[in-house]
This record gives C-alpha cells, structure tokens and sequence, in this order.
C-alpha cells in the first residue's frame, strides 16, 4: 500500500536526514520526498510503499524525533 505522509516541524539542523533514516531503519521504498523550510517551521512531504502496521510504525516513530509537532498519514490509492 502507498502512504502519503506530511510532517510539520521546527527548522533545525539534520532534519531532514533524521526522517530519512527513519524511513531506512524500516526498509519501506520511497517514491518521492520534498520539504520546505519557511522561518522556523518546515513541512515535509513524503510518498512511500509499506503495510498498514509499518504505516502506523513510521508515524510513531516521526513523533520521537525532537522537533516534530504534526504528522499526517494518508492511504494514496
């Protein structure tokens, strides 16, 4: 199953490359991924293929990271 998830952040340093490993430790294939930093806040957009329970793993795991302050998880398709 696809999922689009769209996370929303403080800016800070690595962020980007600390969603990406999270996404690497699970082992799901990412088909896009973009993020815009606009002041202090940054939003990132990802698409990715993983099973409903891995999707919600993913979602968890976002939240761990210092900074998160929203993720959104959506079935594409």
């Amino acid at each position: 199953m696809t999922w689009k998830f769209h996370v929303l952040t403080t800016t800070q340093r690595r962020m980007f490359s600390r969603i990406l490993q999270v996404l690497e430790s699970q082992m799901v294939e990412v088909h896009s991924f973009a993020g815009e930093s606009s002041g202090e806040e940054t939003s990132i957009s990802f698409l990715c293929s993983s099973p409903l329970d891995k999707a919600y793993r993913i979602k968890a795991l976002m939240y761990r990271l210092e900074g998160v302050h929203s993720v959104k998880a959506f079935a594409d398709g």
